[in-house]
């Protein structure tokens, strides 16, 4: 047998895709992780990687070797969750770091207080858990309409609510931009502000009628919405936001939703965030109690009257 660590760096590998977000996974350092990698490879005899030029995929044995290995996690998980889960009330909870950051963690004192005995642990992370495995209790996450983020097999999904999505910037940067946003298309000569990529911005403005090139939008990567929020509080540019993102940063007068002179400025739906969990543990007490509540704050949030009466809705 390979040492225990090797075989769980290279599940996480397989799993995540590459050696920082296994690190990630698994809370330790990513050259931890490659050390395990070579040292499994030579405890097998075979290469599992590929690391031409760079892309370090796994190799055709490496895919059949992470298959079985998998399952036998799983297998290791399944039974180890069927002990603790009898009388356990912790959750563990994973979240998109902007949701978690601005949404989220306000509110899990008062589920805690409604609920005593049930502890929830938050871990904001970028990427989804591996539910076959029992990485997560339950994860809430943006999706966005038309992608290819299908609920995977033995899991059960539930949406939360779909707000709607507008730019937002800082009072004083738009007393600097004064007569220059006249229409959607004027935002393509502007700062925006991007997180992981401008698929946001793109699929945003697309929805106002413009027809754009294949050239990658303007504007720095901030990667997380709760960055380039921040970024957007501090004059830095102009961001694509959500009411429960900003609710209390436009109540505060932090951030305000741009207008545009000539022709107004939609703001549209792109996707939504979602609840996901273990279908076989849909009905535990503890985690359907945190569901339920999760989607009575979501429909509140939804409800709620956020005052943006300069941006037309689409109908």
């Amino acid at each position: 047998m390979p040492p225990f660590a090797m075989l769980r760096a290279f599940e996480a590998f397989g799993r995540t895709g590459g050696v920082r977000k296994a690190a990630q996974a698994l809370g330790i350092d990513h050259a931890v992780v490659s050390r395990h990698l070579r040292a499994l490879e030579q405890f097998v005899g075979t290469a599992l990687i590929d690391r031409e030029n760079g892309t370090r995929l796994l190799t055709s044995d490496g895919v059949e070797y992470h298959h079985r290995i998998s399952a036998a996690f799983q297998e290791i998980s399944s039974a180890t969750q069927m002990l603790r889960r009898r009388d356990d009330q912790r959750l563990l909870i994973w979240c998109s770091p902007g949701i978690a950051y601005h949404w989220l963690s306000p509110r899990l004192s008062a589920f805690m207080l409604a609920n005593p005995g049930i502890e929830i642990e938050l871990r904001p992370i970028d990427y989804g858990p591996n539910f076959a495995t029992n990485e997560a209790d339950g994860d809430i996450r943006y999706v966005r309409h038309g992608g290819s983020d299908l609920p995977a097999l033995g899991t059960r999904r539930i949406d939360l609510v779909r707000p709607p999505v507008f730019p937002v910037a800082s009072v004083a940067y738009q007393m600097s931009i004064a007569g220059r946003l006249k229409s959607a298309a004027d935002l393509l000569n502007l700062r925006l502000l991007h997180e992981e990529s401008d698929a946001e911005w793109r699929a945003w403005l697309e929805e106002q009628g413009l027809t754009l090139d294949a050239a990658t939008l303007p504007g720095p990567r901030m990667w997380h919405a709760h960055v380039a929020l921040e970024a957007a509080r501090n004059g830095e540019g102009i961001a694509l936001a959500n009411p429960l993102l900003v609710g209390t940063s436009l109540a505060a007068g932090q951030l305000v939703p741009l207008t545009a002179s000539e022709q107004p400025l939609r703001s549209v739906t792109l996707g939504g965030y979602c609840f996901t969990a273990r279908e076989d543990r849909w009905r535990d007490p503890a985690l359907r109690k945190f569901h339920f509540w999760l989607e009575g704050r979501a429909a509140e949030a939804s409800n709620a009257a956020l005052p943006v009466p300069e941006i037309a809705q689409r109908e």
